[in-house]
């Protein structure tokens, strides 16, 4: 009877580990969440903003932000497009081009802080025609689905993030000037990359070289920022300021300062001409005067 008794515990113990362990798995593959799926994306780009006579853009950067949390995910690609998985999610993207002359990136742990800046240690003084501009576009929500499939494409137009101020100064006693350098201060330092425009309480200074001809000088200077729109209340603008320095035959040189004030900010249009007249007479001394001057808005983006 003992052994009957011994041997029917030990079957009620078997059973009853036997109940916890099925209990446990049940549970424990109930409790366990499902790997999550991914969603296909493919991007294409459209380059219909490019400025005519620079480089065009090679290597593009996205950077995805969850709009619920995790880090950003950056990804990159040439200029023609990405095809490539993501968690599902809703998002905030940025997409901009990070091969632009003379530009870097910073406070991009954030959708709401990334900046494009001019980086103070570069020089500025390159040749117009290996110069690439910066191009990008925000998107404030973008939705990613689980499992879609590879017939999810979208398409981006990519716009410019910079101007172009052509220079143009006629210069009546061109035979004394063997060339002219300058600079244009005020010019914009920062660009918010999600509100698309330029922090205005942060400038820097462009040195430029010129092209002589027997007219004048003249020249193209890339400054961050984009047109203001219509209807729109602009952010702050700075004032900007032309020095010009005059080297002279001779060997000497006469400088003069023009002040802009707010007017390219201000002209609507990405393309921003400043022509300019100027005076240099020898007398007891060379001299050189500003006549006068204009600031008008330029070409659009040509289509290539």
């Amino acid at each position: 009877m003992a052994i009957r008794g011994e041997i029917g515990c030990s079957c009620g113990i078997a059973a009853c580990i036997l109940m916890i362990v099925t209990c446990f798995i049940k549970c424990s593959a109930k409790d366990d969440p499902e790997q999550p799926s991914y969603g296909f994306i493919g991007y294409s780009l459209k380059w219909e903003d490019i400025l005519n006579g620079y480089e065009s853009p090679k290597k593009v950067r996205y950077c995805f932000y969850p709009m619920d949390k995790g880090a950003m995910i950056q990804i990159e690609g040439d200029a023609n497009g990405l095809n490539f998985t993501l968690p599902p999610d809703k998002y905030r993207l940025l997409v901009f081009n990070c091969d632009a002359d003379n530009i870097g990136f910073r406070n991009m742990e954030t959708y709401e802080t990334a900046e494009a800046f001019i980086p103070e240690t570069k020089a500025t003084r390159t040749t117009v025609a290996k110069r690439i501009p910066l191009y990008g576009i925000a998107v404030d929500e973008l939705e990613v689905e689980a499992n879609e499939g590879t017939n999810n494409k979208r398409e981006f137009n990519m716009a410019s993030l910079i101007r172009e101020v052509t220079l143009d100064v006629k210069v009546e006693g061109m035979e004394y000037i063997k060339e002219c350098r300058g600079e244009l201060s005020g010019v914009p330092s920062a660009f918010n990359l999600c509100r698309q425009e330029i922090v205005p309480d942060k400038t820097t200074t462009v040195n430029f070289e010129t092209t002589t001809s027997a007219e004048g000088v003249n020249t193209k200077v890339l400054i961050l920022g984009t047109a203001p729109k219509k209807g729109d209340t602009p952010p702050a603008l700075p004032t900007n300021e032309v020095k010009l320095d005059f080297t002279l035959k001779d060997g000497s040189t006469i400088s003069s300062t023009l002040d802009l004030g707010n007017s390219i900010g201000e002209t609507e249009s990405n393309n921003v001409n400043v022509d300019v007249s100027v005076t240099v007479e020898k007398e007891t001394s060379f001299s050189v005067t500003i006549n006068n001057w204009e600031v008008s808005a330029g070409d659009n983006m040509v289509i290539e």
